[in-house]
């Protein structure tokens, strides 16, 4: 009797654990949820004038239970209402019908989405900002951010916990929030892509230059000085492990050049690296940049660290072909013509190196 007292009693004590432990990281994301919102509000006041357009930063804890259980068109009228009321913005249809998604199917993930002016305008009309509206714990928020499901088991017998220890749940969630805010605060990258054609290689410089920008507020709002390395880390693991995936036939081309070129597009960490020597230079004192000279920062590093095209589309081949054959390939064109290709073998060098050290 006195074993089966002892196993009852441990059942509850382990039960007590395991409930207490789910109530502390339920509160854990409500109190992070409700961090965010204050800081979407602060945002929003600060930065939703600064361009030629306005920028409206979303807070997905108010949006998704708006829409909720409603059809799409009363989705569409309580979103337009929404848009008006608190930003001021006659929100078209159409409009409505493409932001709708990223409060249902996409609420998990975290977008940029600029909307034109009508007619043949090329002049964009508002830059909305969706941040992630999951509140994940640790272990899901960095899986999340390096791509893994268990659809696509890419990352077999990794140790993701690795990522765990060096960051934590505020710091990727404001990191993510401040990425997005980036490409809508982005004068260059983000037009370019959005006014001809996209291509990956132009994805990749968008993508860099929020990066940067990103790791600049990070330091400036926060005081987070030295998060760049592991952020340069974090980039390189999912290019290493998602590239390949996305190169290859287990991947339809029909998903799209820059889904298929995803290695190279998210492959970040020389901006992140060249951004980091930035923050530590104490001559310049990036901290006490004004917006104006942290944009301009942030579109110097993306011109001369950012991998530059010729060089661009040699990774992307490296990604689908590998290291060895990409290189000999290279390497003759380099041979051939080492004014056009000589450069672009050395970078391949390098970048491959990382990759694969």
């Amino acid at each position: 009797m006195e074993k089966i007292y002892q196993g009852q009693l441990m059942k509850k004590l382990f039960d007590l654990i395991i409930l207490s432990c789910l109530m502390s990281s339920s509160a854990l994301a409500t109190s992070l949820a409700t961090d965010l919102s204050s800081e979407i509000k602060v945002l929003n006041a600060e930065y939703g004038n600064v361009k030629d357009y306005p920028i409206v930063i979303f807070d997905k804890s108010e949006v998704v239970p708006l829409l909720k259980g409603h059809s799409e068109e009363e989705q569409v009228k309580l979103l337009s209402e929404y848009m008006l009321q608190k930003f001021n913005i006659v929100l078209e249809r159409n409009e409505a019908i493409n932001l709708i998604p990223y409060f249902g199917i996409l609420n998990g993930s975290a977008s940029a989405l600029p909307f034109m002016k009508g007619g043949w305008s090329r002049e964009f009309k508002f830059c909305a900002v969706l941040p992630n509206g999951v509140m994940n714990d640790l272990p899901s928020e960095v899986r999340r951010v390096l791509g893994h499901s268990d659809e696509v088991d890419v990352y077999k017998n990794f140790d993701f916990s690795q990522f765990e220890k060096k960051f934590s749940l505020e710091e990727l969630h404001y990191y993510s929030l401040y990425h997005e805010l980036s490409h809508c605060l982005d004068d260059i990258y983000l037009p370019e892509n959005y006014q001809g054609s996209a291509s990956g290689h132009g994805i990749h410089q968008s993508e860099s230059f929020a990066e940067v920008n990103a790791l600049f507020l990070m330091a400036q709002k926060k005081g987070l000085k030295r998060i760049g390395i592991n952020r340069a880390l974090l980039r390189k693991t999912y290019s290493k492990y998602m590239g390949p995936y996305l190169a290859s036939d287990k991947v339809s081309p029909y998903a799209g050049e820059v889904v298929k070129q995803g290695g190279g597009v998210y492959f970040l960490s020389p901006v992140l690296i060249a951004a980091q020597r930035e923050i530590e230079n104490f001559d310049k004192d990036v901290l006490k940049y004004d917006l104006d000279e942290t944009l301009k920062l942030s579109a110097t590093i993306v011109e001369h660290h950012s991998i530059n095209s010729r060089s661009f589309q040699g990774f992307v081949k490296y990604f689908k072909d590998g290291r060895e054959e990409t290189l000999d390939y290279y390497k003759g064109l380099a041979d051939r013509d080492p004014d056009l290709f000589l450069a672009s073998y050395y970078d391949l060098l390098y970048l491959t190196s990382i990759l694969e050290n």
